[in-house]
């Protein structure tokens, strides 16, 4: 699979036996459904995101972001409350991406993810 921003190759992680995908060039994350949030519940899950927060900020400002998965378009998805965490979501298999540094936010801001998982069953 490739990177959604970068077209890098993702290569795949277990972390406690959830797995994910990073990117090796920009070292952003991809996560199939439930996977980020079931990962953010795991102690110490933010060391999965090595990447560096600068360089993180240059790739979220990409927005033509293609599924790995379904090679569809993607949607932003962010919350006012907390712009900094603005993800790459599927809409049609759920997938998410992250960004280097943003995994770090989203697993410290747990309302957040809240809202998130309130998005997904209403649009399910």
């Amino acid at each position: 699979m490739n990177c959604p921003k970068c077209d890098g190759v993702l290569e795949s992680v277990d972390f406690n036996s959830v797995k994910y995908e990073q990117c090796k060039a920009c070292r952003g994350l991809w996560f199939d459904a439930l996977e980020a949030e079931e990962l953010s519940e795991i102690r110490f899950a933010s060391s999965v995101d090595t990447g560096i927060l600068a360089e993180g900020e240059k790739m979220n400002k990409i927005r033509e972001a293609i599924c790995p998965v379904c090679s569809i378009p993607m949607h932003v998805v962010c919350d006012r409350k907390y712009p900094q965490i603005q993800l790459d979501s599927c809409p049609s298999c759920h997938g998410l991406f992250f960004d280097a540094g943003e995994f770090k936010a989203f697993c410290g801001e747990k309302d957040f993810l809240e809202r998130i998982k309130g998005w997904r069953s209403r649009k399910g």
